[in-house]
């Protein structure tokens, strides 16, 4: 590859960009989408200059399905905390600094759940920083100073080369190429002769130099592969449709149709004036007056209130040209049409105010389409974020990799527990099959305690009330 070529995508790769700023865009909203103008939005006429495209812009509604439909995913999934089972106090306490710059996981996972629901093109590399730019380390300030593993988080934008090769035996990751630094600096990571290495490539004065090839170690031995997870719903190292993609596809029609829409009402809300068999001007010498460009001038006549045209001659018809607007019920039945396959596109988050009678057969078959997709979804974020944290664990506590869970939230219905089913937890915890703590984590899931529990305070807090309680004999 020419050494220019290294901070470019792949022709696979650079092709979904695009897609990716469309999606980016709606995912943003009015604003986004209306400052790309003719990107989105066609002039009304093609021969309108753009001061009357603005006007046409200005006056176009934008109706926010991708966005409403993004933050509804977002909040059905992030509804409840995430769950992350490990006995490792030490990854416990990272886990709230977890990013470069000191981002929890909960606060990760949002990040990753939104940018895979726009790109499904999603990156997260575990690192750790070299010894070699620090000074004074000590045990008890290397947090506190950054040295620490970390797990960062890329854009789909952001990364541009997945080459896999077989390691081993196994077909992974061999080259890994990354964006970084505003576009100034590439991170490469290889697998060369099974040691997985990393070279940075930066722009200095319209120049591109390389950084020495540097190996990272884990307590003392090289890794055999990339600790970087592509965070997508399909198997492929290319990107692949979004879910948001389709609700993206329609918002722009929809869109589209309101522009023609918002054209035609503004026509028929304003009769264009017109005059017709009126002579030129002239001057006081009865000559033709000419503008710059030899062109004939005629007479002006003010459109306000009050205004009085008068006419030389009888043979000057003034009259207003009204539009009947027969087009207008088409564009109106057109956006809801859209606006029903938006529904169904984004379920209930982006169902109208008044939406049509349904059965309830078709009510529940929406609403199980859509928990379905969102459950499916939720399950492939938890298992690409839980083997990034695995990976971090190599770093921060290597014995924790194996017990080491995580899950996001999959109920995304408040429901709370049933008096039979909290009998039948009880009854677990005073059989002995289950914990005090699960038992708690049980009533707070299920949403018969707050959310916002702690429940180790909790736990803590039963005993010391259990050992102050006087005992029956004292009463």
């Amino acid at each position: 590859m020419p050494i220019e070529d290294i901070f470019l995508a792949t022709q696979e790769i650079a092709k979904y960009h695009p897609r990716f700023v469309r999606n980016r865009d709606f995912a943003d909203g009015e604003e986004a989408v209306k400052a790309k103008q003719k990107t989105y939005l066609p002039a009304a006429n093609p021969a309108d200059d753009h001061e009357t495209y603005l006007s046409h812009l200005f006056r176009t509604r934008f109706f926010p399905a991708a966005t409403k439909t993004l933050q509804g995913w977002v909040g059905l999934i992030k509804r409840k905390p995430d769950q992350l089972n490990t006995s490792s106090a030490i990854i416990t306490t990272l886990c709230q600094l977890l990013t470069p710059d000191y981002l929890t996981s909960e606060e990760l996972t949002e990040w990753v759940i939104r940018e895979t629901l726009i790109t499904n093109f999603t990156g997260l590399l575990v690192d750790h920083p070299s010894k070699d730019g620090f000074t004074g380390l000590s045990a008890a300030n290397a947090i506190e100073q950054g040295y620490r593993p970390y797990v960062a988080g890329y854009t789909g934008e952001s990364i541009l080369e997945l080459r896999p090769g077989l390691v081993g035996g196994k077909r992974q990751l061999v080259r890994v190429r990354l964006l970084e630094d505003e576009g100034n600096t590439v991170r490469e990571l290889m697998v060369n002769s099974g040691v997985y290495q990393v070279r940075l490539w930066h722009r200095e004065n319209d120049q591109i130099v390389a950084s020495p090839i540097h190996t990272p170690l884990v307590n003392g031995k090289a890794l055999g592969e990339i600790p970087f997870v592509l965070v997508s719903t399909s198997d492929k190292l290319s990107p692949q449709p979004s879910l948001l993609q389709h609700v993206v596809d329609l918002n722009l029609q929809l869109y589209i149709q309101q522009g023609l829409l918002s054209n035609v009402h503004y026509t028929l809300s304003a009769p264009i004036p017109t005059i017709r068999g009126i002579a030129p001007r002239k001057d006081n010498d009865g000559n033709y007056v000419l503008d710059d460009e030899g062109n004939l001038q005629f007479p002006e006549f003010p459109v306000a209130p009050g205004s009085l045209w008068l006419f030389e001659s009888k043979d000057t018809i003034a009259e207003y040209l009204e539009f009947k607007g027969q087009g207008a019920a088409t564009l109106e039945n057109s956006v809801k049409e859209i606006k029903d396959e938006l529904r169904i596109a984004g379920h209930s988050i982006v169902a109208p105010d008044k939406p049509a009678p349904e059965a309830p057969e078709t009510q529940m078959i929406y609403r199980a389409a859509e928990m379905a997709i969102l459950a499916s979804f939720a399950r492939t974020i938890s298992g690409k974020v839980e083997r990034a944290l695995k990976l971090f664990a190599r770093w921060a506590d290597p014995a924790a990799e194996a017990d080491l869970a995580f899950a996001v939230n999959q109920d995304f219905v408040p429901q709370s527990l049933t008096p039979q089913a909290i009998a039948a937890i009880q009854g677990l915890w005073q059989a002995g099959a289950i914990t005090h703590e699960q038992l708690l984590f049980c009533l707070r899931d299920g949403e018969v305690l707050s959310p916002a529990l702690d429940v180790q305070a909790e736990i803590e807090a039963t005993k010391v009330e259990a050992a102050d309680r006087p005992t029956a004999g004292l009463l």
